[in-house]
């Protein structure tokens, strides 16, 4: 088990700037749409939704790159 945690961690440590930045982006963008949901309409919340659908797109992507990378060593 520790060696599958360190193993992720090194792998995390190499991650390319252009998935560190979608990561970055991703938490930006849902912080102010969940600000922007409270401030409209705080009885429906919509940004979960939206914070759903772009994290299984995001998490599929990171584990896209996760396994071509290791395929191309």
């Amino acid at each position: 088990m520790m060696e599958t945690i360190k193993k992720w961690w090194r792998c995390c440590r190499r991650w390319p700037a252009h998935l560190k930045l979608k990561i970055m982006r991703y938490v930006v963008m849902n912080l102010f749409l969940a600000v922007l949901n409270y401030a409209t309409s705080p009885h429906c919340w919509w940004v979960g939704w939206v914070a759903l659908g772009w994290g299984l797109s995001l998490s599929m992507e990171i584990i896209s790159w996760y396994y071509t990378d290791k395929e191309e060593k």
